[in-house]
């Protein structure tokens, strides 16, 4: 017991200085990080889902400085006799193409390839990966790609519409005075100069989807009439007047709707003025021009241009653009499928005139507290723009969720200790706890990046907060019940003897869960690592300092005769273990009378569970590169995760132009990421090869002999047009072979002419490439746009133009794929291949590396293997600390056995709940172990601390006795912290809640039933398979030390063999400061626990008898006895003066 004497001296003598102090460092650890670093910005919260220091990320890092490098102000330069192109018209003219990708495009730049994909996206069987057109800007090519529709290998044979018709949609845009169909639209006032809409639909329009929630879908009358009503809230209302796009008068364009083009089609200044005759001629309308418009005829540029293949399309067809804008933007793909009968539109797209940023927020509160349903259409999705900054705001509002899981659990708290100053103070100790782990994480650490999932932190501190508070409180009065002649001191250096070492060794477990996530490579897994791993730790430095004299400051207060706050003290009421007590033998009876149906459900649910994490349906990859951040319910995931890609222009977007995957092979740069790993805005700087030598005749051959075998494989892409750039060296052979003398200028251009023979010596090869550079990048840019293929020279005056790198870059035949196993075939195919290559290169070109758009791929590797690690080093420390406590092999086997299907049944209900392992998914399964082992470790100690069990069964309801009730209390505490943050809008906030309460019930239903059970059925009694630390430690010196030990005068000194041996396990009764709950204020039947508890590693013999000691502080008890050891007999007994001397100074 000296051990503790100082300290708990300390703080029974100065507990107010205890407090003031801790007090005053955590508020100094707050104070100093809040004001000298900037708050942590979440306004991008998917920053940091990217993999740092694997084998892809760090090529993927090192092209990325590569290009950085290429730039004007760069180290390097792709032309070194100056930019002949101008980079600010590049840039104009891709922005351009981009922008204008699927709408205006010069028909001789037209591939008429096909992506089925982006058409055919329901029916699978009509894709073909391979007919996808090849890329345009990063390789150079000349061809503009618009081609994104089928084509047929014939021409769609049409049938005009019925006759009556036919003569009606001849004249749509005419002078409707002629037909008597209403009024000029043109002399509206709402309308602007250039027509019925301001501008042409841009994908930088902000827009909502509506959709039918009936059978007859949207292309009818009514439908229409209903979605005009939809459209008027949208578009009224002071906030979208802020936004909108004007007209001349300064009113509002119309929104590109159904409505407002069939209405601009039939000439009527609303979509409220439309007739059902006005519908139905639009509907056949869309039908006969169809065909023109997947056949490539039909584009934008036919309202404006009247060349050959526009020539084609009847002009009704081209009449506003509008036949094309509602198929192209405004219905679902599947509504008018291309060689397929007309289906029902279900889906139909409203693009609003304003565009897509942060500054719609106002309009969306606006909008969002609206009714957006009339009749049986309704508004499903949105897209403005806002959903980062939506989620920085829902990040921050929906703390008060985390507030009230906290009131709830401390409310528990307050009704088991009836003192609401310790709850007070635990709930300081919290706040404290995690303001030093973000001083340690900000300072210490210096770590700059605060990703979002650290607030997640929080959650988990609240419920580790309060066990502790409960195993504290728990031993302080349980101690004081069976030592109540004893004083402050001795109870407070018991209590902590007990308490802090318990609270440390399921602190460690819980912390070193956090910390084994360090072993991922991904960012933002590591700094929530670090941070709530630390967030433990201070909070267990909290428990053994601040709570112990806030306690005794509570008993201090509480034993004045004019207290004068009644309602704040402790009272021992000790009624209320008899609750629990028949809970208790509830629990013991049905686990006991039905242990072999228990193992027997309960072993089935755990292996049907692993069947289905790792066979059916199986824990599954991420399958998207959108990083959810709301529920799925919410319109915004809505519109990403389900309603994108029912729209053609959604889904070109999201397939883009060029979807084949580059070939990239790089030279003269070494594939490190020498920045900061847990900071994604620290990317390092490009570290040189310093081995590379282009230069060399062995080099030239080899990289020729490279570009030849390139072309040669399976996965490479021929392409057409002039691939100048792409590997240099072809061209630069050819660039070599004109004449010497300029037959015109009669320049001598000797030695860079036909005269040098290929592999040319390193002067002429040095010399030459810079002019063969120039030349080519004196190419214009519209047939040769330049990319990152060949040569990169140092912008470096001193250094005279010399080749730092070398870049060969081509397209493969495989185009991007979010399915893991596709993309694992190309990287491993590719890999391979270039290795090969590799072992017959000159030692100037040894260190190439190949690199692709593999970044979602390797995201998706590293969760795979990264969780798996993390699994086993988690679940090893766990488990030692569990052998460690028990020192019995099959009690710790059990253990392992019993977390395993804790794991398992709680990972295969989140996959049935439609879980992916993602981040948040990795770092959950992982922190699961830390969790799911202490339930276990109770029990598993208890049933070795049983004093008189003669059989298994008794151990077993020893255990369940004891350890029950606090168990399932700590479960339903922390479970409910967690459902009450299923009711947020954010996703991360309802996916830790899901998981703590799957997390709690899974393991106390297996920690008490299966465990027990298994115990009962097969465990260890008369010490089998037990260890001790004194056999061990006898073991050892027999072989540190194989005589005995003499005393200076040469007496050999006798072992203490009076004292009975307390050392075959840890005596801890509670063990767990993430699921242990307890009254402060005990019963009788609760304070047995303490014949288990010494204040060294000891236990009590199974011969050990039990007496009767009588209680004081607890009347109407049966009172008994019980042995002390010998060295706590004989330190009571030499210390009677002491504890008088002690006595006289206490506070009470």
């Amino acid at each position: 017991m000296e051990r503790m004497n100082w300290f708990a001296r300390i703080i029974a003598y100065h507990p107010y200085v205890i407090l003031i102090g801790v007090a005053v460092f955590a508020a100094t650890c707050i104070v100093i990080p809040v004001t000298t670093r900037k708050p942590p910005d979440f306004s991008d919260p998917t920053s940091g889902f990217q993999s740092r220091g694997t084998v892809l990320s760090q090529r993927i890092t090192a092209w990325i400085n590569l290009k950085d490098a290429t730039r004007p102000s760069g180290p390097l330069s792709v032309n070194p006799k100056g930019d002949i192109v101008d980079l600010r018209e590049i840039s104009k003219i891709r922005r351009h193409r981009q922008h204008h990708k699927g709408q205006k495009v010069n028909r001789t730049e037209i591939n008429r390839n096909v992506i089925a994909k982006v058409i055919y996206s329901a029916d699978e069987s009509t894709y073909n990966a391979n007919e996808i057109p090849d890329k345009l800007e990063d390789t150079g090519k000349i061809s503009a790609v618009y081609s994104v529709f089928v084509q047929n290998e014939h021409q769609i044979e049409t049938e005009p519409p019925v006759e009556d018709e036919w003569e009606t949609l001849t004249h749509l845009g005419e002078d409707p005075k002629r037909h008597g169909s209403g009024s000029d639209h043109k002399n509206h006032v709402h309308l602007a100069s250039d027509g019925f809409f301001c501008s042409a639909p841009n994908i930088e329009f902000s827009r909502v989807v509506l959709s039918s929630l009936g059978e007859s879908g949207l292309f009818n009358w009514e439908s229409i009439l209903s979605m005009c009503r939809i459209e008027k809230r949208l578009t009224e209302g002071e906030e979208f007047e802020k936004l909108c796009e004007k007209v001349s008068d300064e009113k509002c364009c119309p929104a590109w709707s159904l409505g407002n083009y069939v209405a601009l089609l039939h000439n009527k200044s609303s979509c409220f003025n439309i007739t059902e005759n006005d519908v139905n001629l639009t509907l056949a309308l869309l039908q006969y021009c169809a065909p023109y418009f997947y056949n490539l005829m039909l584009t934008p540029e036919c309202t404006e241009e009247r060349n050959e293949i526009c020539q084609q399309v009847p002009p009704q067809c081209s009449q506003h653009n509008a036949v094309y804008n509602i198929l192209y933007y405004l219905v679902d793909a599947s509504f008018l499928p291309p060689n397929k009968s007309v289906g029902t539109l279900d889906n139909a797209m409203l693009i609003l005139p304003f565009g897509r940023s942060s500054d719609t927020l106002d309009y969306y509160r606006e909008i969002d507290s609206a009714s957006l349903q009339y009749q049986d259409i309704k508004v499903t999705a949105m897209e403005l723009g806002l959903k980062n900054t939506l989620f920085d705001m829902y990040l921050v509002q929906d703390t008060y969720l985390v507030g009230a899981g906290a009131l709830f659990v401390l409310l528990c708290m307050w009704a088991y200790t009836h003192s609401l100053f310790v709850t007070f103070m635990t709930v300081v100790a919290i706040l404290f706890s995690l303001g030093i782990s973000y001083f340690v994480y900000t300072l210490v650490f210096e770590l700059e990046f605060f990703p979002f999932m650290n607030i997640l932190a929080s959650v988990v501190a609240v419920g580790i907060g309060a066990d502790d508070a409960f195993i504290f409180c728990k031993m302080w009065q349980c101690i004081k019940a069976e030592r109540n002649s004893w004083t402050v001191v001795k109870l407070m250096e018991e209590a902590l003897s007990n308490a802090a070492l318990s609270m440390f060794v399921t602190s460690l477990t819980t912390a070193a869960a956090f910390y084994t996530s360090c072993v991922s490579y991904i960012t933002a897994i590591r700094c929530f690592s670090i941070f709530a791993g630390t967030a433990t730790l201070a909070n267990f430095g909290m428990m053994v300092t601040w709570l112990p004299a806030s306690v005794v400051v509570s008993e201090y207060w509480c034993c004045r005769s004019r207290f004068p706050f009644r309602w704040l003290r402790s009272e021992n009421v000790c009624s209320c273990g008899g609750r629990f007590l028949s809970f208790d033998k509830l629990v013991v009876t049905v686990v006991l009378k039905f242990k072999y149906m228990w193992l027997t459900m309960l072993g089935i649910l755990a292996l049907i569970s692993v069947v289905i994490v790792f066979w059916w349906p199986r824990f599954s990859l991420p399958d998207t590169r959108d990083f959810q951040l709301f529920d799925s319910s919410h319109p915004f995931e809505q519109y990403e995760l389900y309603y994108s890609e029912k729209f053609l222009f959604e889904r070109i977007n999201k397939v883009g132009i060029n979807t084949k995957l580059p070939l990239r092979f790089v030279w003269g740069i070494l594939p490190v990421d020498n920045g900061d790993y847990l900071n994604p805005a620290s990317l390092g700087n490009l570290v040189f090869d310093p081995t590379f030598d282009i230069g060399a005749p062995e080099s030239q051959v080899w990289l020729l002999e490279f570009c030849r075998n390139l072309r040669a494989q399976q996965f490479y892409q021929s392409t057409r047009g002039p691939l100048l750039p792409n590997c240099f060296i072809e061209s630069f052979i050819s660039w070599m072979q004109r004449r010497c003398r300029d037959p015109i200028s009669h320049i001598d251009r000797t030695p860079c002419c036909e005269t040098e023979q290929f592999p040319y010596v390193r002067e002429v090869f040095e010399l030459c490439i810079v002019h063969a550079i120039k030349s080519l990048y004196e190419t214009p840019v519209e047939i040769l746009m330049p990319g990152m293929a060949g040569p990169k020279f140092s912008a470096d005056p001193g250094k005279q133009h010399k080749i730092q790198a070398v870049v060969v870059e081509y397209d493969s035949v495989h185009s991007f794929s979010l399915s893991f196993s596709e993309m694992n075939k190309f990287f491993n195919e590719v890999e391979s291949w270039m290795q090969e290559q590799l072992a017959t290169a000159p030692p100037g070109m040894e260190n190439g590396w190949f690199v692709s758009d593999l970044d979602f791929y390797d995201l998706q590797l590293t969760l795979s293997n990264g969780t798996l690690v993390a699994i086993v080093v988690s679940m090893a420390i766990s488990l030692s600390v569990i052998l460690f406590v028990t020192l019995n092999l099959l009690v710790s086997l059990y253990a392992v056995i019993t977390v395993t299907a804790i794991i398992s049944v709680t990972v295969g209900s989140l996959v049935i709940m439609g879980w992916k392992l993602n981040v948040l998914e990795s770092v959950a399964v992982t922190v699961a172990i830390g969790l799911a082992v202490d339930f276990s470790l109770h029990y598993g100690v208890h049933y070795r601390m049983c004093p008189d069990a003669k059989d298994r069964v008794s151990a077993v309801s020893f255990a369940l006795s004891r350890m029950s009730g606090p168990t399932a209390m700590a479960a339903l505490t922390t479970a409910a912290a967690g459902a009450f943050m299923l009711p947020s809008s954010v996703l991360a906030y309802i996916q830790i809640g899901i998981f703590l309460v799957a997390v709690m019930i899974v393991s106390w239903v297996y920690s008490t039933f299966f465990f027990g059970s298994l115990l009962a059925v097969c465990g260890p009694q008369h010490g089998f398979g037990q260890f001790s630390y004194s056999d061990m430690w006898k073991f050892c010196s027999k072989i540190w030390r194989p005589v005995n030990t003499k005393s200076d005068d040469g007496v050999s000194e006798p072992s203490n063999t009076g004292a009975p041996s307390y050392n075959n396990m840890l005596s801890e009764s509670t063990l767990s400061t993430s699921s242990t709950a307890a009254q402060i204020h005990v019963s009788i039947s609760e304070s047995h626990e303490l014949e288990a508890l010494s204040t060294h590693i000891h236990q009590l013999h199974r011969s050990g008898s039990l007496s009767a000691v009588s209680v004081p502080l607890i009347p109407k008890v049966i009172t008994r006895q019980i042995s002390l050891p010998a060295e706590q007999s004989a330190l009571t007994t030499n210390t009677n003066d002491e504890n008088e001397g002690e006595q006289s100074h206490s506070r009470y």
